[in-house]
């Protein structure tokens, strides 16, 4: 058995390192390992220059031994079954930090994630989650969760969302994007699990008339199916279906916190699913930008949040991780012209179960309880809306400061679902500053019958529990809007 290996070397010098590993533990001929390397170097570009990197071999990589004997160890050539594991500090590190129980809190604060490196040459970017803070990426608000993995035996947890590359036969983009999607979710809610890539071969199989392996890649409702029974209650959405209404739908879920499988493709042949899990924050300058939907009754005008031209993170298994382009252009960070043209022309969104009323119903119900209504200010209003889980959507109610108090106990006391569809209604100089002054709340496991479950208009609180409705007046100023769908890291 190997003795493991470990070495503590800036960002520079980690390539002649890695390179040693693979010529002294894997025997590769210069073709191949002149390929891995510049994977690895293309790799390296997207991330900060002034890292610590800790290599460490051999490494049992949960995903790519369930792979190697799922699919590799069947083959005559002999595949490697260890992996290197790279992991990230933003600062210098030592052996004795990793010794000594006193910087423990120093790590952890430093630690920027890890990757993977998998022997499947020259697609060796394996499981991986990376911090935004050391990539090059500009500021992002993405869905993030802390995994736990472990660096010369000491416990540390990565925040970030889950990536890997494509390895061009077990995985393809599609297998990608559900091992990520289920990554995130079976890390967070208890309600799921990780999955291992021969779980989705398993499901698939029930359904397919051709062998799953190697991967030839799969189609949208091949992905919705293995979504569907991992768990969740998917909708799928066409733009030749919803029309003018299909981003503003798919930026609707992005804020609310959910990792939507976007589906792109042109009319060279390229077909592509990968995952859009956040956006960049949004600019005094985006602001001027926000169109009118529509108006209400009364004449008063309505802004759509999803309006602002914003790009959107991708997860993209033939890059690193939170790639930015914007919606109707998503391919613009490809060099290659093949990639020209690209658009989404699908998505599918994986919702909890009891989650029945959808975003463009919450959108048209919102808009038709608002018409009912006088408003005093003569601002055009901003409509961002959302889905939340009540508990945490109460939760940020409870330490809102500038929420009056009156309110906030109004509606901490409000029966709610599981799940709630929350509008905050602002203006462009409240949401410069992340304020707003009205909410309306609407439950997210009811589809069919209209009204609130509660309302802030101005200066006046309403319920409509569909059978009596209640006011409340108010002395309302501005409030802080709801943070915690997507968070900075």
């Amino acid at each position: 058995m190997e003795n493991i290996f470990t070495g503590i070397v800036p960002k520079a010098e980690i390539i002649p390192l890695v390179e040693k590993i693979f010529k002294e533990r894997y025997q590769l001929n210069t073709n191949m390992l002149t390929a891995s390397l510049g994977t690895l170097d293309f790799y390296f570009q997207h991330l900060q220059d002034d890292l610590t990197v800790v290599a460490e071999h051999p490494y049992v990589d949960k995903v790519y031994r369930n792979i190697y004997y799922y699919y590799y160890s069947s083959k005559l050539e002999n595949y490697p079954r260890q992996c290197i594991k790279l992991s990230f500090f933003k600062t210098k590190v030592t052996d004795d930090d990793f010794r000594n129980p006193e910087r423990l809190e120093y790590l952890q604060n430093n630690f920027g994630g890890f990757v993977v490196l998998r022997p499947t040459f020259p697609s060796i970017i394996g499981r991986s989650v990376l911090s935004s803070t050391i990539t090059k990426t500009p500021d992002i608000q993405i869905c993030s969760v802390g995994i736990g993995t472990t660096v010369k035996g000491v416990k540390l947890t990565s925040y970030g969302f889950p990536h890997a590359s494509q390895d061009a036969e077990m995985l393809t983009c599609a297998e990608t994007t559900i091992w990520s999607l289920m990554e995130y979710f079976g890390s967070r809610y208890a309600e799921y699990k990780p999955i291992l890539p021969d779980q989705i071969s398993k499901i698939l199989s029930s359904i397919s008339f051709e062998r799953l392996t190697p991967s030839k890649g799969l189609s949208g409702n091949q992905i919705s199916f293995a979504v569907k029974e991992l768990g969740f209650g998917v909708r799928s959405y066409s733009r030749n279906q919803y029309l003018a209404e299909f981003e503003p739908l798919l930026k609707t879920y992005v804020e609310s916190g959910i990792p939507v499988v976007a589906l792109m493709d042109n009319s060279s042949g390229i077909g592509h699913a990968l995952n859009i899990v956040g956006r960049e924050p949004y600019t005094t300058g985006d602001l001027e930008n926000l169109q009118k939907v529509t108006q209400l009754k009364n004449g008063k005008p309505v802004l759509d949040f999803t309006s602002m031209p914003m790009q959107y993170v991708f997860i993209d298994d033939n890059f690193p991780p939170y790639k930015l382009a914007y919606i109707d252009n998503p391919a613009s960070y490809y060099t290659d012209p093949q990639w020209n043209g690209c658009s989404i022309s699908a998505f599918i969104v994986p919702l909890y179960p009891k989650i029945y009323l959808e975003a463009d119903e919450a959108r048209k119900m919102t808009l038709l309880l608002l018409d009912q209504i006088n408003f005093n200010n003569t601002e055009p209003l901003v409509l961002k809306t959302f889905l939340a889980s009540s508990r945490s959507y109460k939760h940020s109610v409870s330490q809102n400061v500038l929420l009056d108090n009156t309110a906030k106990e109004l509606l901490l006391g409000t029966a709610m679902p599981k799940f709630i569809w929350v509008t905050e209604i602002t203006d462009k100089a409240m949401l410069a500053n992340n304020l707003c002054n009205g909410v309306v709340i609407l439950d997210a496991t009811e589809p069919r019958k209209t009204g609130a479950l509660a309302c802030i208009v101005e200066n006046n609180y309403i319920t409509l529990n569909f059978t009596s409705i209640t006011q409340a007046t108010l002395s309302l100023q501005p409030f802080h809007m709801y943070q915690s769908n997507l968070k900075p890291l």
